[in-house]
Formats: C-alpha cells, structure tokens, sequence
C-alpha cells in the first residue's frame, strides 16, 4: 500500500521500518526532519511538507503527541485530511481524548474520508520488532482496509467497537491502570526502604511472583534504583493522560475518585521538576513523603 507517515519519533520510525520491511511504499514526515531523514536509507521517501505525505495515499498514519500537535498537523497550514485522495483512510495512532476523537470523527466524515483510532500499547523496542498492540476503533470496511499495514506493524489487532471513540476510551483506561501501578509501587518501595530494606530484593521478590508482569518488571526496576531515564513515557504525558481519563468518565457518568489522587501525585512530580522524567518518577513522591533521599 502507498502510506503516508507523520511522525518518526521513538515509536514512529520502528512502525515505518516494518511497513517498508513489508513491501509497503512510505513517504515520512516529521517537525524535526533529521528525525526522519534517517529512514531514507530505510528506503523511506522523505517530506519536506506534511502536505506531501497525503500525495496519492491509501493511507495515512499519524503518530504524534495528542490533541494539540494532531489538530496542528492536520489543520494548521493546510487541511490534510481534505486533501487525501478518495476512499483513504486516516489511522490516529497517537493516544487521543474521547473528546477530539469525536471532532476527528465527525470532521472526517464531513469531508468523505475514512477514520480509524489505533492507539499503541508498547514500547520502542516492541514497535522496532513489530510486536505492537493496536486498540483498534472504527467500522469493519475501514479497519479491513487497514490490515495490512496493521499487520506490518503489530502482533495483535483488538477491534474495541464500531466507533473511533471506543478506542479512546480503552486506551486512557489502560494507562490509568499503569499510572496506579506506579502510584502504589512508589508507596510500597517507599515502606520497605524506610523499614530498611533493600529495594533491590524487594523488586526481584515482586517480580518473580505475583507481580511478573511487564509494567512491574519495567517500572519497578527505575522505582528500585531511581533511575527514570531515558524516559518512555514522560511525566507531563502522564499528566495528560490522566486527566483525559477522568475527564471521559466523568462524560458518561463514571466518578473516578482513585484517579483524582493519582492524578495529584503526578502533578507533584511535575511541581518538583521531573515532567521530563520517565513517569516511574511519580515515586518520588511517596519517598519524599516519606522522609528519604
């Protein structure tokens, strides 16, 4: 298929390496273009405009940073979406609020193009190794006339529902579910450290039996030895997330009073000056609380 690709960040240029790794044909586009002239001997062609990435694509993916840098790429010097050709279909990747996923819905249709909301669960080094999870939302004929750059990119493809919404939802839950496992690591690491003991043989004690799992056995690791970069997903997203998370709860009716305290302790690393820090980082709160370094 002929894609265009907007966005060869950390997540981004393992995506465009399978794709053309796949036979597809990818035309790249990234703010800092340095970013993406590395996938030209990849064999990926380089953009010098977004506009360029539309040119004759069946597809146009997005992964950016949220609402903001979407709405801006999109819709700011030129109307992208407009633009492509009849009968493609533009996949969101980035992870969105329900709110703009309804605009981005609506404003596709307006303009007779396809929409499907695809946010990624996994790191860089999965999106290298094309071992991604896609939180897939849209209707059946556009998620099918996605699959083989899906396939190309990931291991599995959950269709969450006929609406591009849903996987917002699904997306903003299941980083909730991360943001309180940080939480509640940084308290417990907090109570063994302050009891004397190592955080080290608490993290190997964790993590090799209730807690194996990949969000403890990655994240506890930073927690245990306080090292929280590079970051993978900085703190000032955290922010973001969560509080995109509240908010669409809170639209359909679901108070979430654990997310609200979560939420308080993420903005207090960002008080304390860690946004550009791993979001683990968030355990600092509960030690500093505690009275340790």
């Amino acid at each position: 298929m002929k894609v265009g690709f907007i966005g060869t960040g950390i997540m981004g240029s393992g995506m465009v390496r399978n794709l053309l790794s796949s036979g597809h044909e990818v035309t790249v586009f990234n703010r800092t273009q340095s970013k993406a002239k590395l996938l030209a001997k990849d064999g990926a062609r380089v953009a010098n405009a977004a506009l360029e990435t539309v040119d004759g694509a069946e597809i146009l993916i997005t992964v950016l940073g949220g609402d903001d840098s979407v709405s801006e790429v999109l819709f700011g010097e030129q109307d992208l979406i407009t633009s492509l050709p009849k009968g493609a279909v533009h996949i969101s990747m980035e992870t969105i609020s329900v709110s703009y996923s309804r605009v981005l819905t609506d404003t596709h249709r307006s303009r007779g193009k396809g929409f499907v909301s695809a946010p990624i669960i996994g790191r860089g080094d999965a999106a290298e190794s094309g071992e991604l999870t896609l939180i897939v939302g849209g209707a059946n004929e556009d998620i099918n006339y996605c699959l083989p750059a899906f396939e190309a990119m990931s291991k599995n493809i959950v269709h969450v529902g006929q609406n591009p919404e849903s996987a917002a939802f699904v997306k903003l839950s299941n980083n909730y579910l991360i943001a309180g496992a940080l939480a509640a690591m940084g308290e417990a690491f907090a109570v063994v450290r302050k009891a004397g003991v190592d955080p080290n043989v608490f993290y190997e004690l964790i993590t090799t039996t209730m807690f194996s799992a990949p969000i403890y056995s990655y994240y506890g690791k930073n927690i245990a030895t306080d090292i929280h970069t590079p970051p993978n997903f900085r703190s000032s997203l955290g922010l973001k997330d969560i509080s995109q998370t509240i908010e669409s709860a809170h639209g359909i009716g679901v108070p979430m009073p654990l997310a609200e305290l979560v939420k308080s302790q993420i903005q207090q690393t960002i008080e304390n000056g860690d946004q550009d820090l791993d979001w683990s980082c968030v355990a600092r709160v509960a030690a500093k609380a505690a009275g340790l370094k």
